[in-house]
């Protein structure tokens, strides 16, 4: 039986779109230009968390790493926002969520610009309420700072009643962070193990189960 949320807060890349592709390039584009060449795997597994991470842990510090944030920002604004699709599922998913009331939002480490355009070419934009993610002057950056964005436009009275979905560890730990339900996917680019570590009350192979969820109030 279904108890669905009031709240249900999204993440992008590897929850509702498949993103790697337009990501990957843009990694590649940059990391080419500055001679740094690490593996395929090294590679998806940056992608997820915010930039700032992601490139810190392949070394780069300081001014460095501002810098080579802004260069890969630049490649993905102009090649890969649009090497994105929804995985199968999501529109009628979001579809039945929106029929049945459910109040619903984004929260990506994402530059908010860039997830605003993906979401409207995908054609979903309509269905969240907000759309938050990094902000342009950076001091907006964790998905623990995005996700309170979302809260704070909510301001819903009992945080059980939110859901948090998403695929990696980062939206797992800043669910648990602000008290809201962590659900963990599948389809995307985290592991099982990953989600489970970090904590995932729930954990799902496919949008439908979202709907086969039970939350104790």
């Amino acid at each position: 039986m279904s108890s669905l949320p009031q709240y249900l807060i999204f993440d992008l890349d590897g929850t509702i779109a498949d993103s790697a592709e337009g990501i990957l390039y843009s990694f590649r584009l940059t990391l080419d230009e500055l001679g740094v060449t690490p593996s395929d795997e090294e590679l998806r597994a940056l992608i997820g968390p915010p930039l700032q991470d992601s490139f810190g842990r392949l070394g780069f510090k300081g001014q460095s790493l501002d810098e080579v944030v802004e260069r890969y920002r630049e490649h993905y604004g102009r090649f890969g926002v649009q090497r994105a699709q929804l995985y199968e599922g999501i529109v009628s998913t979001l579809e039945q969520l929106d029929a049945s009331g459910v109040r619903m939002g984004v929260a990506t480490a994402k530059r908010v610009d860039f997830a605003r355009e993906m979401l409207s070419q995908q054609g979903v934009a309509a269905y969240f309420e907000i759309i938050a993610g990094v902000s342009f002057d950076d001091s907006l950056v964790t998905k623990k700072q995005v996700m309170n964005e979302v809260l704070d436009f909510f301001a819903p009275h009992d945080r059980r009643r939110v859901w948090m979905v998403g695929d990696r560890e980062q939206d797992v730990l800043a669910s648990i962070f602000h008290g809201v339900v962590p659900i963990g996917v599948l389809w995307g680019y985290g592991s099982r193990d990953e989600l489970e570590l970090s904590g995932a009350e729930f954990i799902i192979e496919s949008p439908d189960q979202l709907f086969e969820i039970n939350v104790d109030h």
